[in-house]
């Protein structure tokens, strides 16, 4: 059997060792019997690729057509990257560069499943309808054509709010008022360069005890269907959209016949796609790190789902060739399009890629000057509410510096873990003016008395997690005994160390190595 090519230049190519590595070597080829020395057994072959393409006969073949789907999902709030995570991927900026240069199938269509608006410590600490505002606005600015508004939505902006809202357009067949009356259109027609998308939007039930009486939640799958009905018969495909859990996903697949896909915000054990009887179920990725692009190719009526066929290698072919051929084309692209072509007779063809939104995608972009002005006015904002005196009620904030009277020993512990060091990261990636990042490495931001503008001053006073980050404002303790620290909970963490930022996290290894409840050094002579 001939061995694969990288076996074959392994073992036929010399390399000069160290002269103490080649020592070595002799010294363990002298040691062995000659017989023993006998080169390795060849390589196994590999397995046939599996079959991309359903056994399912073709259907009712159609003229041949061209679109691309591109999801996002779980977008949770953030405008930019965080530094923080192994991968510091996202960003409307990169998003609109990223689909700016996408060498797409046919027009693109941006579809978001939602859970879009509401963002974690930032947004408790700010102002939520601003940033609701401003993502919405973003949105619109990078080209998302419909959305569905999912449960943490609603926490960002009351339902009216909501629905005043133009752009984009918010889909919901299974939001209802308590008189049943739908809140939002349940379903929508795309259309672009001549093709034409039903977008059918399935919001998940909301969750907080605050809007469940405003909002009533319809069975997913009776909704789709009805959503259906509603739309034409001429279009190119029908997808779903939306938060719905897992579960009814695959109801939705499984139960509401002429779906292309179902495309969902990320599941409890993220599978980026499932086939539910021969319908795809695809995910969102968390935060809006990365783009799912579904480029298809559609040979068949629009009633028939997509086939995750052939495999992605044709595809990246496909798309290299008509790159390099031009608008004359070439015989290599010829062939290409007629083997794709002869597959997707009867048949609906589509390619899935995640695409990471990465720093090779930094640069200006349109929606620059948005995000920025959104910026600048959370800095101000936050500045205007640090520099406003403390409520009565209020203690105000006595800094590390006011703690290490009394607490000396937590203090030394403290200074020797990653808490201390937040401000630093900071300087190191030149963010110590963006509100974006503040909140989870200040203490105090945005509150009376605490961090606000970056002054001198303030930085010298609030950088980094300190004490009252965790235990809350104490500059009257110990003289006020009404003033007590906050308990330490998981919760208390879980604002800056949520799954997205700090994906390892860990309360009960977390708090020893982060705060003064563990390591050393023991200042008290024993």
């Amino acid at each position: 059997m001939t061995r694969p090519r990288s076996h074959r230049a392994l073992t036929g190519t010399r390399t000069a060792l160290p002269l103490g590595a080649g020592l070595l070597a002799a010294g363990l080829l002298a040691g062995c019997p000659e017989d023993r020395r006998t080169p390795p057994a060849p390589l196994p072959p590999l397995p046939d690729p599996p079959a991309r393409v359903a056994e399912d006969p073709p259907g009712e073949a159609r003229a041949e057509r061209e679109l691309t789907l591109v999801l996002t999902g779980d977008v949770r709030g953030e405008i930019e990257p965080c530094g923080c995570p192994t991968l510091p991927f996202g960003g409307f900026e990169r998003r609109e560069r990223l689909l700016a240069e996408l060498p797409a199938l046919g027009p693109a269509f941006q579809l978001d499943a939602g859970e879009l608006l509401t963002k974690g410590v930032s947004t408790w600490r700010e102002d939520r309808q601003g940033r609701a505002e401003v993502l919405l606005r973003a949105s619109a600015a990078v080209g998302v054509d419909a959305w569905v508004p999912g449960p943490s939505d609603l926490l960002a902006l009351p339902i009216d709010e909501l629905r005043r809202a133009s752009a984009p357009l918010a889909l919901s067949a299974t939001w209802t008022d308590a008189q049943g009356a739908l809140l939002f259109p349940p379903a929508t027609v795309l259309s672009r360069d001549g093709r034409r998308v039903g977008v059918i939007g399935l919001s998940a039930p909301p969750t907080a005890p605050e809007v469940q009486d405003q909002v009533q939640t319809r069975d997913p799958v009776q909704a789709a269907r009805e959503a259906l009905a509603t739309l034409p018969a001429d279009l190119d495909l029908v997808v779903a959209l939306g938060s719905v859990t897992d579960e009814e996903a695959d109801r939705v697949a499984r139960e509401v016949p002429g779906l292309a896909a179902v495309l969902t915000t990320a599941g409890r054990a993220w599978d980026e796609a499932r086939l539910v009887d021969g319908v795809p179920v695809i995910e969102a990725l968390d935060r809006g790190r990365y783009l799912q692009v579904l480029s298809t190719h559609l040979g068949s009526t629009p009633d028939r789902p997509l086939q995750l066929a052939p495999d992605p290698p044709t595809w990246r072919t496909l798309l290299a060739l008509r790159r390099q051929a031009g608008p004359e084309g070439s015989p290599a692209l010829a062939t290409a399009e007629a083997s794709l072509r002869a597959l997707a007779t009867g048949r609906n063809l589509a390619w899935l890629e995640s695409r990471p939104l990465g720093e090779d995608l930094d640069g200006p972009a349109r929606v620059t000057a948005l995000l920025g002005a959104f910026k600048q006015r959370t800095l101000d904002e936050a500045t205007a509410r640090a520099q406003a005196p403390a409520a009565p009620a209020e203690p105000g904030f006595a800094t590390a510096a006011g703690c290490t009277t009394c607490h000396l020993d937590e203090f030394a512990r403290w200074s020797f873990t990653d808490h201390s060091k937040a401000w630093q990261s900071l300087v190191v990636r030149q963010a110590t003016e963006d509100g974006e990042c503040l909140p989870c490495h200040t203490t105090g931001f945005g509150q009376p008395g605490g961090f606000g503008a970056p002054t001198p001053a303030a930085v010298r006073a609030f950088k980094s997690v300190q004490c009252e980050a965790c235990h809350g404002p104490m500059k009257r303790h110990p003289d006020d005994p009404s003033v007590k620290g906050r308990p330490i909970t998981p919760e208390s963490c879980t604002g800056c160390h949520d799954a997205a930022n700090s994906p390892d996290f860990d309360y009960a290894t977390y708090l020893p190595r982060a705060t003064c409840q563990g390591g050393a050094p023991e200042l008290r002579p024993l």
